[in-house]
């Protein structure tokens, strides 16, 4: 009977224990407990389409076309001011200091850059005269000037032709600088020499040709054009040139003493690359056309002017610059 009782108390105890543990598995409210495994939260720009919603137009302020600029932050634009023209007095002064330290080319190349500049000085006839001085003083005296001159030695056989021709420059130019009357030479005598040939610029709006040597202003002259424009305009180079043209016009050649039929004056000087020899620098028999359109598109000179450039220039080796 004892045995019985024990039996089963221990059916009863086993059947608590079971009770007690479901109690634990499953709360009141029906909920499990067991942890789940849960997918970690995404970005919101990973989450799928939301709903869509209908929305109104954006706020007044802040809906601009996308190109559109905001009016305070357009800025008006202002066209860069022209330099100011350097003071003809100040370039002077300058250029005397220089000449009295005994730099006259520094003075000469002073000033020739201020008068080729794009914006000449505010007065430039004063500036133009006292250039126009150093530059005889010079580069045309028998005075030294290097490196834009040479003095060569005459020796046995030497000619005015061949020191000419050597130094690529002209006999003309040689007399001129050193004042010789005439071809003869003696050995031992020292030439001033200024090799290499001048260049020439025309502006046709001024009717003007300036003569430069290396960058340096050397003179400006008044000429005359061709009638409706006609000179023609470009970077040329010097050709053959001429003393005592003849005219070979539209007829018969007409000489150099027919001066009322040969418009060409004293000297000729062949523009060459403007045409088969039709165009050139010359001299004319009538002063009256200067500053005027009235050749047939040659580039006039008065005759002493002329005669002045002819030694200047060198076939081959001088250019020509016209511009509008």
């Amino acid at each position: 009977m004892r045995r019985s009782w024990i039996a089963l108390a221990i059916v009863v105890v086993i059947i608590v224990v079971v009770v007690v543990i479901s109690a634990r598995r499953t709360p009141p409210d029906g909920g499990g407990t067991t942890p789940t495994t849960q997918t970690p939260a995404q970005p919101a720009t990973e989450a799928g389409p939301a709903t869509p919603t209908t929305q109104g137009p954006p706020a007044p302020d802040t809906a601009r076309p996308a190109t559109a600029t905001a009016p305070d932050t357009a800025k008006p634009t202002t066209a860069t001011p022209a330099p100011e023209p350097p003071k003809a007095d100040a370039l002077l002064q300058k250029a005397e200091a220089l000449v009295g330290a005994k730099k006259p080319l520094e003075a000469i190349k002073a000033l020739s850059a201020a008068l080729l500049a794009d914006t000449p000085p505010d007065d430039p006839a004063p500036v133009r005269q006292r250039l126009s001085q150093l530059v005889n003083e010079t580069l045309f005296s028998p005075r030294p000037c290097p490196p834009l001159s040479r003095t060569c030695e005459v020796a046995s056989g030497d000619t005015l032709w061949k020191l000419a021709k050597d130094n690529k420059t002209t006999v003309g130019l040689i007399q001129r600088i050193n004042g010789l009357k005439s071809d003869a030479l003696r050995v031992g005598q020292r030439l001033k020499v200024i090799p290499g040939g001048f260049d020439v610029t025309v502006a046709k709006s001024a009717f003007r040709l300036t003569v430069t040597k290396d960058g340096i202003w050397v003179r400006e002259l008044t000429v005359g054009l061709g009638k409706d424009g006609s000179t023609p305009v470009g970077e040329f180079t010097a050709g053959h040139k001429l003393k005592q043209p003849t005219y070979f016009g539209d007829g018969a050649p007409v000489p150099f003493e027919d001066k009322k039929n040969n418009p060409l004056g004293t000297r000729w000087i062949t523009i060459q690359g403007a045409g088969a020899g039709q165009y050139g620098i010359h001299g004319t028999w009538e002063p009256e056309s200067m500053g005027k359109e009235m050749s047939k598109g040659c580039v006039r000179m008065l005759n002493e002017d002329v005669e002045w450039l002819f030694d200047l220039i060198v076939p081959g080796q001088s250019k020509i610059v016209i511009k509008p």
